[in-house]
């Protein structure tokens, strides 16, 4: 899902289907940073493994709102740096970054921070540099493709705002970064967090500058429409950000069934395991799930079940690619 660029580096999308977001693991050969992990660290595991790499950074781009981090577990147990924004409030040790800083990874790798807020307030995007060369952006919630993230999860008092500082952000990007920098954001393959359905499985800056609305439309057109094409989302994404600020520990990855919760807004419908830190059961094509692409793999009202025609997705780590 990248192309060749001659440096050497490889990227893996690890792709979360069932929620339509995907992590990143890069690599040199030697060393890998992991991006925005999901909760079931298991998978970024396995494949540093298969990769014959170790990890020695993991950058947050955002405090999430749709799933609980495999961040911090994850450093705990690889011994990994943990890059958190600097004004993010939370309770555990980070490696706080801002704006303009740089990390060395590695003599082949180095990442520059951009301050990207309209997804939240401190939204960061990370630009992966070889061999003299910004090949990638990590985007997080920022630059989707042909979208972007959606401004209203902090509450709609704030999505004005926030809608004003995407487009700035967007634009940042575009201008900073060149045509051929491969995009890779971690929402937009379904996910609720995208603020309409994002478009197709790869892109670079170029791509984006030429299709997405906010980089073609004048900033008023595209926040007036971004405001109003904004619909629900699920109701556990409220209990996510603090769940995330207070530093998730290590999950439970035995098997577990699907578990009933009614407090987070779907009465009798089932909640994932994967919420809760547990692993999903190895069944698929096994019945209804509560969160999922708005326009592929599910339907959600509030109060009601989302019925995915997809069924239970399979959790697979995606095509790589060498920039």
């Amino acid at each position: 899902m990248s192309t060749t660029a001659g440096s050497g580096v490889e990227v893996v999308a690890i792709d979360t289907p069932a929620l339509g977001d995907r992590s990143y693991l890069a690599h040199d050969g030697g060393v890998a940073l992991v991006i925005d992990p999901q909760r079931d660290i298991d998978r970024v595991l396995a494949l540093a493994a298969a990769r014959g790499v170790r990890i020695t950074h993991v950058f947050e781009t955002h405090l999430h709102n749709d799933y609980v981090t495999g961040g911090l577990a994850l450093t705990l147990a690889t011994g990994a740096a943990y890059h958190v924004n600097a004004a993010d409030k939370v309770a555990f040790d980070r490696v706080p970054v801002a704006d303009g800083d740089v990390i060395e990874v590695s003599p082949v790798m180095r990442v520059r921070v951009l301050a990207t807020p309209g997804h939240t307030f401190t939204h960061l995007s990370y630009v992966l540099a070889a061999a003299g060369h910004a090949h990638a952006v990590f985007t997080g919630g920022s630059l989707l493709y042909g979208s972007t993230g959606r401004p209203d999860l902090l509450g709609r008092v704030h999505a004005g705002e926030l809608a004003h500082a995407q487009f700035a952000s967007a634009h940042r990007l575009a201008s900073v970064l060149p045509e051929d920098a491969d995009v890779y954001p971690t929402h937009g393959f379904g996910s609720f967090c995208s603020a309409t359905q994002a478009e197709g499985n790869s892109s670079t800056i170029g791509r984006e500058r030429r299709v997405n609305p906010v980089l073609i439309l004048a900033e008023d057109r595209y926040v007036s429409e971004l405001l109003a094409g904004l619909d629900a989302y699920p109701a556990y994404y409220a209990h996510m950000g603090p769940a995330n600020a207070a530093g998730p520990g290590g999950p439970d990855l035995s098997a577990a069934q699907l578990t009933n919760v009614a407090c987070y807004g779907y009465k009798s419908a089932p909640f994932p395991a994967r919420y809760l830190g547990r692993r999903q059961p190895a069944a698929r094509g096994s019945g209804p799930r509560p969160a999922g692409s708005r326009h592929r793999r599910a339907t959600w009202r509030p109060g009601r079940r989302a019925l995915s025609a997809a069924g239970n997705a399979a959790r697979r780590v995606g095509a790589p690619g060498v920039i």
